[in-house]
């Protein structure tokens, strides 16, 4: 049995591979094109990336101009996901406005297309952990911005037009790459921890970014940092589930279409006989 047999018998178990960490992809179009297009070039998939880079770009801004009290708008983890999702959409709309008016100018394995990809997954699994961490944990302690719109649009929005693009882009998804969403939370972490200790405080005075990452109580920070790790561990899964998802929906879509054009064509036959 191929790998690639191995893969559609059992997904889940061939994504446990070291290859599967690659970043490599033999078909650059994937990048840059929608699943659902039934051609290389599609402006309507252009002008979607345009509006979704668009969308995030007037949330960034907003957010920024709103809550950007000497620049510790940049310590939270919420900022870094929501330019995270500014940066990736707007890369994506450069790469596939790029491939619309040249489809060979990427080539296979190119190091730009490797950035989209880490970005995108990255973004996509953070948007989750960010939504479920600040609803499940954190919004009770911070009601009244609960409701706000910036509030809204980095603690839901963000989530819901990532899930929603993972569903809409073509590029495969290997499980394997959870390594690089917990990288960034990683990262987040130590910079926590070298906040606390340099005196940086929160917008309220408070000696902690979040009132559940507080290294002045160290038990409730590290059982935080451990249940993040988790999370991240199974936003990755639902990430992979919503990929098989879309390539089931794919498949199924083709194969009904497949089955209607050979059974159209013995009826056309027979009429013109």
């Amino acid at each position: 049995m191929s790998d690639k047999d191995k893969e559609v018998c059992c997904p889940l178990k061939a994504e446990f591979q070291r290859s599967k960490f690659s970043l490599y992809h033999e078909d650059p179009g994937v990048f840059c094109r929608s699943q659902w297009q039934k051609s290389d070039r599609n402006i309507i998939w252009v002008l979607y990336r345009w509006i979704l880079a668009a969308f995030f770009a007037a949330g960034v801004i907003g957010s920024m101009r709103q809550d950007f009290n000497g620049g510790r708008w940049f310590i939270f983890l919420t900022d870094w996901g929501f330019t995270l999702c500014l940066f990736t959409c707007t890369y994506g709309a450069v790469i596939s406005t790029i491939y619309y008016f040249n489809q060979a100018y990427f080539a296979p394995g190119d190091r730009s297309l490797k950035v989209y990809w880490i970005s995108h997954y990255t973004a996509s699994v953070l948007s989750m952990l960010i939504t479920t961490v600040f609803w499940a944990a954190l919004s009770s302690t911070m009601p009244e911005i609960a409701g706000e719109l910036y509030n809204l649009w980095c603690h839901a929005f963000n989530s819901i037009c990532m899930v929603f693009d993972c569903f809409m882009v073509a590029y495969p998804n290997r499980l394997m790459h959870f390594v690089y969403p917990i990288s960034v939370v990683l990262i987040f972490l130590v910079h926590s921890l070298i906040y606390y200790w340099a005196g940086g405080t929160d917008m309220d005075g408070n000696r902690f970014i979040y009132y559940a990452l507080d290294w002045a109580r160290p038990g409730l920070a590290i059982g935080f940092v451990c249940a993040a790790l988790v999370l991240i561990c199974c936003f990755a899964l639902v990430a992979f589930g919503i990929y098989r998802l879309r390539i089931s929906l794919y498949r199924c879509c083709n194969k009904e279409k497949e089955t209607t054009s050979i059974e159209a064509t013995p009826k056309e036959s027979s009429l013109t006989v």
